[in-house]
């Protein structure tokens, strides 16, 4: 519903922040200015409560833009490509372009992480010390970012996936079993129960009286619970997919109509009758578009018998086409990002078939069912 946007870019590394971090920055502000600091300092004016507790936000939201650099920094002198890191309502990622290669690998990239937050808060606590007794409004913010920080490094060593202890414990597990897959499983089970336990954590506390902060640990909860089963599939889904491309998965056999084949006769032989979303519209070896069900029903009904195919599809110039070498794997990417059911595969740019998401999921359930198991 909500997209992230790009603020800047550090050395090709996109900085994205979604909608959400804009809210919990204000209600983060706003709990700093009008309850933090006024009760622990009863003397400021209304207007420096605001000055300091905004400041305080920002600075603790910078804060977790360098925690997110240290893992990509270490990435990066790994050979990992980080194309983006994302600003969210629960801190932030830092999207790598492959998995680690080794333990090591997955054990350095994690724990520079909280390492970071902890330095940062070393840092902050020195300041605060430096301004203790000269300048108040710079302690009370120094003060604060340092204990944030240390919170803000133990929690995400909890050992609960996708959290950096998560990605701790995944790479202890890898050196021990000498299995990816496993200590995926490993890491994702201990993150699934560790949601599960916040969950009833927030549960308990609502049936005390504590409303806001059980439905905020509950809400954490649900977010640690489904992070780790997203994270547990998609490394299931790579190992899986990762050697496959766009041509093992497509259909080389596709529906083709011309481009003046009615709509109501696309829908009932083809779409109703066959079961495809997408037909190609052709003029003998030449491709013109793609019609597909989304184009279908932006015309109304009554005008299908009317309404040639060529009127309603997608011309060959927009449609968004995937090369027959792309893997599998970004192949799935490009359907979820773009919200497609389905997408043209292109060899020496010509079209070789059609690859959807239901090939895709259904070689994936095919492969896994014959998978070796650990």
């Amino acid at each position: 519903m909500f997209r992230s946007f790009t603020v800047a870019k550090l050395r090709g590394v996109a900085i994205e922040i979604h909608p959400t971090w804009l809210l919990i920055l204000v209600l983060l502000a706003w709990t700093l200015s009008e309850g933090v600091f006024p009760d622990r300092f009863d003397d400021w004016a209304e207007a420096t409560y605001w000055v300091v507790g905004v400041s305080s936000a920002l600075l603790l939201f910078l804060t977790v833009l360098v925690h997110e650099l240290a893992h990509t920094v270490v990435a990066v002198r790994r050979g990992i490509e980080v194309p983006k890191i994302s600003l969210f309502i629960f801190g932030g990622v830092s999207h790598l372009s492959r998995q680690p290669q080794s333990a090591g690998e997955e054990f350095a990239i994690a724990i520079a992480g909280p390492v970071t937050s902890l330095v940062i808060a070393a840092v902050c606590g020195l300041a605060a010390l430096g301004f203790a007794g000269r300048e108040e409004h710079a302690e009370a913010i120094f003060t604060y970012l340092a204990a944030v920080n240390v919170m803000l490094a133990l929690f995400n060593m909890l050992p609960g996936f996708p959290l950096d202890g998560g990605r701790v414990l995944r790479a202890i597990a890898w050196k021990k079993t000498g299995s990816f897959k496993q200590a995926t499983r490993i890491a994702g089970s201990v993150g699934e129960t560790f949601g599960y336990g916040i969950i009833i954590g927030g549960a308990v506390m609502l049936l005390f009286g504590g409303l806001v902060n059980g439905l905020w640990f509950m809400f954490i909860g649900w977010f640690l619970l489904n992070a780790a089963k997203t994270e547990s599939q998609d490394i299931r889904m790579e190992s899986v997919l990762g050697r496959l491309t766009a041509r093992d998965v497509m259909r080389d056999t596709f529906a083709s109509v011309t481009p003046g084949t009615s709509l109501q006769t696309v829908v009932d032989e083809h779409m109703l009758g066959n079961g495809e979303r997408a037909v190609v519209v052709a003029l003998g070896d030449s491709v013109l578009g793609i019609l597909s069900v989304s184009d279908v029903r932006k015309v109304q009904r009554e005008q299908w018998p009317q309404t040639p195919a060529q009127r309603a599809m997608t011309v060959r110039d927009r449609v968004v086409t995937v090369p027959a070498e792309m893997a599998a794997t970004e192949v799935l990417a490009v359907l979820a990002r773009l919200a497609l059911n389905q997408v043209p595969v292109l060899a020496d740019g010509r079209m070789v078939g059609m690859v959807s998401r239901r090939e895709i999921v259904e070689r994936l359930q095919l492969a896994e069912s014959l998978a070796p198991r650990d």
